[in-house]
């Protein structure tokens, strides 16, 4: 089976020229014969933490999943990307598997990322689609983290698809009037002093992810600069200085705040045993491999902790992730019922 991973940076909520760049690559995939193709997460839309992201989520027959549609029926393919989607009146990241019949399959990421949850409800399922292909399985992003996410993958699929936009924060800048500067690793001394294997998230241990499962991946991930403000600012920079004391004076300031860093853009496709064959090199452009289908339960886990696969998450990553679950769920409540 050949398979391709797209990467490219997705402009925040400039749809036709985000839709124009997957479309261009996707022909470009499709023309070197890949069967399947994965785009980045929210490729249409762009990663940003702003209500917008609300007027934005589209339906099951909006433009985004109709142009997929039409281009897998057009070029026989199977097209695979995470987009904000509403159902039912809620909102979900949900990652899209469009077979050329036309047939969709859907998943829900179950672990939004901090802020994430103010703009989307978590799902709470795995899927495991059965294509013309076989049986495909699904993650996004932030669900490699969790050990719940991928067990039930283990032995039950021949291709693990998986779709990223994961700014590097460990890496990232507090930019505050006055020129003023801060490192997240300066308020989270774990980030600085684990950067090192935080680096390794998204390449090295999606690899690992591969082999512990037993089934080929195939990983697309966003590239490019992030910039964004953060929601909750007061509460999200006390949250992370609240052991940096000198920093407290800065905590007024925070709203005026922007967050910049740079996505991963680590694109790349494993094998079953967790050797990469192909990765995207530049900020643009596509990674292109032939695999082996695969369905055999994989290595012993990369990773003792009971709940977490990725090593290292650094505690108070964990404590805001769960304060941001409440807080953030409340937000989207609010804001969602207003669009």
């Amino acid at each position: 089976m050949k398979t391709a991973a797209l990467q490219f940076l997705a402009t925040p909520f400039d749809l036709s020229r985000n839709l124009e760049t997957a479309e261009r690559l996707i022909r470009a995939a499709a023309a070197q014969g890949a069967q399947v193709i994965v785009l980045p997460e929210l490729f249409n839309t762009g990663y940003a933490y702003t209500p917008r992201l609300f007027t934005f989520a589209e339906d099951d027959d909006g433009l985004t999943l109709r142009h997929l549609r039409r281009l897998s029926a057009e070029l026989q393919v199977h097209l695979a990307g995470p987009l904000l989607l509403r159902e039912g009146g809620r909102v979900f990241n949900v990652f899209a598997l469009v077979e050329p019949n036309g047939t969709t399959h859907k998943y829900r990421k179950r672990h939004p990322f901090l802020w994430e949850r103010c703009y989307f409800e978590p799902g709470h399922e795995p899927l495991i689609a059965e294509t013309s292909l076989g049986r495909i399985g699904l993650l996004t992003c932030w669900d490699i983290a969790y050990r719940d996410v991928s067990e039930p993958y283990r032995g039950h699929v021949d291709l693990l698809l998986m779709a990223s936009a994961p700014p590097r924060f460990h890496r990232a800048v507090l930019n505050f009037p006055l020129g003023k500067k801060v490192y997240l690793a300066e308020l989270m001394p774990a980030l600085l002093r684990d950067r090192a294997a935080i680096d390794r998230w998204y390449l090295e241990d999606v690899a690992a992810r591969a082999a512990w499962v037993g089934a080929p991946l195939v990983h697309a991930v966003m590239a490019g600069r992030f910039v964004a403000a953060v929601p909750f600012p007061r509460l999200s920079f006390l949250g992370a200085a609240l052991w940096r004391s000198r920093y407290w004076p800065l905590l007024a300031q925070a709203p005026l705040a922007s967050l910049r860093a740079t996505f991963y853009g680590t694109s790349a496709i494993h094998n079953a045993q967790g050797e990469t064959l192909a990765r995207v090199e530049g900020e643009e452009g596509l990674a292109l491999a032939e695999v082996t289908p695969g369905s055999e339960r994989g290595r012993p886990a990369p990773s003792d902790n009971a709940r977490y696969l990725l090593p290292k998450v650094p505690p108070q990553l964990q404590v805001l992730t769960e304060l941001m679950q409440w807080l953030g769920g409340n937000y989207y409540r609010q804001h969602s019922r207003l669009q």
